[in-house]
């Protein structure tokens, strides 16, 4: 069975859940990023996860990101928004 796929600057992401209507993919990160979202191919935002962190780390991660797509924040070309763990 062929696995759904997302690209991410040419690099092929398995997608592994959807949760409330998102895309959300568990990847393996430094452990000094939580996570982030952006705009996939098809114009929705997906959220990535670290999988080397714990389910509750991820929970508030997803919290987090989900609060920039209800902002409008991935359309906002002058928002950027970076921090260390």
């Amino acid at each position: 069975m062929k696995q759904k796929c997302t690209t991410l600057r040419g690099t092929m992401i398995p997608e592994v859940m959807h949760m409330e209507e998102s895309k959300v993919i568990l990847q393996d990160l430094p452990t000094s990023v939580r996570g982030f979202v952006f705009q996939g191919e098809d114009g929705e935002p997906v959220i990535v996860v670290n999988s080397r962190l714990s389910r509750e780390q991820n929970r508030r991660t997803y919290r987090h990101e989900k609060r920039h797509i209800r902002r409008n924040e991935l359309n906002d070309p002058t928002y950027h928004e970076y921090k260390e763990a």
